[in-house]
């Protein structure tokens, strides 16, 4: 007697998980293109544009960049937003939009980068 009610559970259980899991996944393909945003192509930056935007020399930029990788290898993980940047060939491109949100993160959190 005891099996059949452990059956029915173990049934009951698969069933609802089932159903949960595929509702999360057809949520995930379900996504609105409006809930998307892209950045218009004037607003992408380079390293010497995001410089003067942040009022910071590309020196300090690249030094918080790897202050925060190396925090990321050391302890891996990062609470908070890090400095957003892509890399190609060597080159870096920021978004100004993604900059300014963690400029007032980073305010709000009142991070300090020391320069060694």
């Amino acid at each position: 007697m005891k099996i059949d009610y452990a059956i029915i559970i173990l049934a009951i259980s698969i069933a609802f998980s089932g159903y949960w899991i595929g509702n999360a996944i057809s949520h995930d393909q379900n996504l609105d293109v409006e809930e998307v945003s892209y950045t218009p192509v004037g607003e992408v930056l380079s390293l010497s544009e995001a410089s003067d935007y942040l009022k910071l020399d590309e020196k300090s930029i690249k030094a918080i960049i790897g202050q925060q990788k190396q925090f990321l290898k050391s302890y891996g993980s990062f609470t908070g937003m890090m400095l957003p940047y892509t890399k190609v060939n060597d080159e870096y491109i920021f978004s100004k939009q993604s900059l300014q949100e963690w400029v007032k993160e980073a305010n709000i959190n009142r991070d300090e980068f020391p320069m060694e």
